[in-house]
């Protein structure tokens, strides 16, 4: 015995008066909600106030309604198998919101705060995986064996991935690099793999550009992912600078070392370049060929300011070793011959050679 006409209009109307009382209740409610997010400083909350979980409270309020109606007007037992698969493809289409509005709208708000772009592809690409997973529960609802669509999911699957694997490596570094948030745009940034210095200018979800000496570079993100990275912004905006410079070794270093620091303060007050108040510092590092080589350490708040800085202590440092007689020598190499008065045989061989 089938389920009467009569009583198809009232589970259908039953459903569509708790969708509608849903709709009202979620309109009024997520206003609210939205309210108080506006007076909070944090803007995670704003961004699921009005984006997350639309529709959400509705269909569960009709699963609910639908399922108290079948509690005191039960229907027959082949419409009651009918209506209980109904409500389990209802509660999976519940869930699948519920994970794209948690999992993949998490995801797409920390990329958008990020900056990063191709998000909507991003976004796509995942609406339509937990698409179809929810679309193969759905089928397993209905009776439908998915072991065919799983196989050709899989086939097709490896295919793509063996096609794509460079381009999905890069994806995948993007959205690795996107979690971490170790740089910002606008950091400025040094990649050792590719011997690169260079603001963050844009994080996209397969390549990042960075500025460098007023060009664009673009690096693809797995390069990202697999180099050593210093991000001269973090802990502190602050990047520090060291000028190799090698003296002679006749040369009084406690008074070199007194002169260069002088310098250092200089350039660190008098330029714009410098951070007024920095110390600077020497590290004495070898005994060259020619010099007794040291690092002179200075600072810079701007990072793309560090040639300038560089190039000021460079000139200043020279001026005042000049005026204070310190040798900055260059590399000599000194032949030592013979004594002039030494007899030379024409048919001697030279030295070093035996004769035959």
């Amino acid at each position: 015995m089938e389920l009467p006409f009569g009583d198809v209009l009232i589970y259908l109307g039953t459903a569509a008066a708790a969708f509608l009382l849903g709709l009202a209740s979620e309109r009024w409610v997520r206003g609210c909600v939205i309210r108080w997010a506006e007076r909070t400083e944090a803007q995670w909350d704003d961004w699921f106030a009005a984006r997350a979980f639309h529709f959400v409270p509705s269909m569960l309020l009709a699963l609910i309604a639908i399922r108290i109606l079948m509690a005191f007007r039960p229907p027959s037992a082949s419409a009651e198998a009918l209506a209980t698969g109904s409500l389990r493809i209802l509660l999976v289409v519940v869930g699948v919101k519920v994970v794209l509005d948690l999992v993949i709208g998490g995801f797409v708000f920390r990329a958008e705060r990020l900056g990063v772009k191709g998000v909507s592809i991003l976004r796509n690409s995942l609406v339509a995986v937990a698409s179809a997973v929810g679309l193969l529960l759905i089928l397993d609802q209905l009776g439908i064996s998915v072991t065919p669509f799983l196989a050709t999911l899989g086939v097709g699957g490896i295919a793509l991935a063996l096609a794509l694997q460079p381009t999905l490596g890069n994806i995948f570094a993007g959205m690795q690099l996107v979690a971490a948030r170790n740089f910002e745009v606008g950091h400025f940034v040094r990649v050792e793999s590719a011997n690169l210095h260079g603001y963050v200018r844009d994080i996209g979800w397969r390549t990042t550009t960075f500025t460098s000496l007023g060009n664009d570079v673009i690096v693809p993100n797995g390069v990202l992912a697999d180099s050593i990275m210093t991000n001269h912004n973090t802990p502190e905006p602050y990047l520090r600078i060291r000028i190799p410079v090698g003296v002679h070794y006749d040369s009084d270093l406690e008074q070199v070392e007194r002169v260069t620091l002088k310098v250092i303060r200089w350039v660190q007050d008098r330029t714009s370049a410098g951070v007024p108040g920095f110390e600077g510092q020497i590290r004495w590092t070898a005994f060259g060929d020619s010099a007794i080589t040291f690092d002179a350490i200075l600072q810079t708040a701007v990072p793309r300011d560090r040639h300038d800085i560089a190039s000021a202590f460079i000139k200043r440092l020279h001026v005042r070793y000049r005026e204070e007689g310190i040798e900055i020598p260059y590399p000599i190499r000194t032949l030592h011959f013979g004594s002039a008065s030494e007899e030379i045989d024409p048919g001697a061989a030279p030295t070093g050679v035996r004769s035959g």
